[in-house]
């Protein structure tokens, strides 16, 4: 399986003068997309990284034009592939020219299981996915972050600060990277700003638990005060939000229509 693999020059149409550059990780599909087209709509070029949602990407690239740099492939659990996303963001020779302002660490898992039932490489590969990956690239593209006094935004989730039964892996992992992004607030302050978006749910997960009329869902939208889940678009608004907001950093913006003030803690 190739790790890595990577596609410029999305479309034919002459790329308008954008001056700002942003990279999302998962960016085909589900939320990441979102948070892909809005950022193009808001007049960012982005490079939009996927594992295995080729196709997805491909078509997004097609609806998005010029606004799409290029689209990375990359398994994030592998720290060769990290290197080489990284590589390709900062190369001068690239679409970019090696800029970059903004990452959104959006790739993610969402892994469910008792605790007794699953295994430490279980555990490994979701820490993997959700914490190391979104540090490492963090480090790996701090130079190009620091020379346009560029930000980071985490995509975290409500499980980072709620204990989640059958979630222990998920949990742990969102919690520590909610850590890092008040750690590398601190620490790579003033140059780049750090900070967090935690969304409740905005899109049902595809598992037959999450049926329309089943007990779940109908539990899950009682629990939220504003009475709906909210959207991708709700996430992505936060995050140009945290993009413009030159006096924000080491925060973590929550975007769960109520959920976690009125004591919701949940899932599945």
């Amino acid at each position: 399986m190739e790790r890595f693999v990577s596609t410029y020059g999305m479309s034919s149409v002459s790329a308008p003068a954008f001056d700002r550059v942003a990279l999302v990780t998962g960016g085909a599909i589900r939320v990441g997309a979102a948070i892909v087209r809005t950022l193009a709509r808001e007049g960012w070029r982005v490079w939009v990284h996927h594992r295995s949602s080729h196709e997805q990407a491909q078509a997004l690239a097609r609806e998005l034009g010029p606004a799409v740099l290029g689209l990375v492939r990359a398994d994030l659990r592998d720290a060769a592939a990290r290197t080489k996303l990284c590589n390709t963001v900062v190369d001068q020779r690239s679409p970019s020219g090696g800029r970059l302002d903004l990452l959104v660490n959006s790739a993610a898992s969402f892994e469910h299981g008792s605790f007794l039932q699953r295994q430490d490489d279980q555990l490994e590969r979701v820490l993997q996915t959700n914490f190391v990956a979104p540090v490492s690239l963090v480090r790996g593209l701090a130079g190009p972050l620091a020379s346009a006094n560029g930000c980071v935004v985490n995509v975290l989730d409500l499980a980072s600060h709620q204990a989640w039964p059958g979630y222990l892996d998920h949990c742990s992992a969102k919690a520590a990277l909610a850590m890092a992004t008040r750690v590398l607030a601190i620490e790579l302050a003033p140059s780049i700003r750090v900070n967090g978006v935690s969304p409740g749910t905005v899109l049902w997960p595809d598992d037959t638990r999450y049926a329309p009329g089943s007990p779940v869902r109908e539990r899950i939208v009682a629990g939220i005060p504003l009475g709906t889940i909210g959207t991708p678009e709700d996430v992505s608004g936060a995050i140009v939000y945290l993009a413009a907001a030159k006096h924000v950093t080491g925060h973590v913006l929550v975007v769960d229509g109520g959920r976690s003030a009125a004591g919701g803690r949940e899932y599945g």
